[in-house]
């Protein structure tokens, strides 16, 4: 008998502290994050859930347009970060943002990048060596775009446009740059910085748009509090320290 007691308490006790755990659940914050960011905002994750138990960040990296269009089709989104203002003005047009506004979280460079030529001008691309240029997608992929507007102000689209190669995002086309799939191909700077065997050419500011990555809170019922401490923290100067550690500028 006091064994079957002893037996009853303890599976009481288990179910009582079972279901203490799910009052006490952690607040999910999801978060749509430009894939150029993926390495810093693991960090940033990793440290942010140490300092904050209550908090799990639920990260969705992708290219920054598949990433607006899922926000407009109605997927999970508590805070965006894009790679362009484009698609954050987009969705501010459209009043899907907190106070209809964004921040600004960082800037990046672009580069033209090989692992087997060293590449002098942007004009190099016409030469017959290079066959296969790796660009991000036109119409989703940021760093293709601003790549896109250097080829324009260049002048070189008709003598290259057979060679280009569209990637889904800025991580393929790093890929293929690192793996020799293609001669060479349009990157952010911050891609290159773990690269070390890679040849770069710094391609001037003044031949694209600015490389700017907003922030915004996408507008939802539920757990704004922790969802706008987490966008200031965001903004905070140690989250700026990691970026500039990726290659990122203030």
């Amino acid at each position: 008998m006091y064994r079957k007691l002893l037996s009853l308490f303890i599976i009481l006790s288990i179910g009582m502290i079972v279901l203490g755990c799910e009052k006490h659940e952690k607040t999910k914050i999801n978060v749509s994050v430009a894939v150029s960011l993926k390495n810093p905002f693991q960090e940033i994750e990793k440290l942010y859930e140490q300092e904050n138990k209550d908090i799990d960040l639920v990260l969705n990296f992708g290219s920054s347009g598949s990433l607006k269009q899922q926000i407009v089709q109605g997927a999970p989104c508590n805070i965006f970060i894009s790679a362009s203002k484009k698609y954050m003005d987009e969705l501010k047009k459209d009043n899907y943002l907190i106070d209809n506004k964004y921040n600004e979280f960082t800037k990046n460079r672009l580069v033209l990048a090989s692992s087997t030529k060293d590449i002098k001008s942007i004009d190099d691309l016409k030469n017959n060596e290079y066959k296969k240029i790796g660009i991000g997608d036109l119409k989703s992929v940021p760093v293709g775009q601003y790549a896109n507007e250097v080829i324009i102000n260049k002048g070189i689209k008709n003598d290259i446009e057979n060679k280009l190669v569209y990637g889904k995002d800025a991580k393929e086309v790093l890929a293929w740059v690192v793996s020799g799939n293609v001669d060479a191909g349009f990157l952010y700077s911050s891609d290159t910085i773990n690269n070390k065997n890679l040849h770069i050419y710094n391609i001037a500011n003044d031949l694209h748009s600015p490389i700017v990555y907003p922030v915004g809170i996408i507008k939802s019922e539920n757990n704004l509090d922790q969802i706008k401490k987490f966008n200031k923290y965001l903004l905070s100067n140690d989250v700026k320290d990691i970026l500039k550690n990726y290659g990122y500028e203030s």
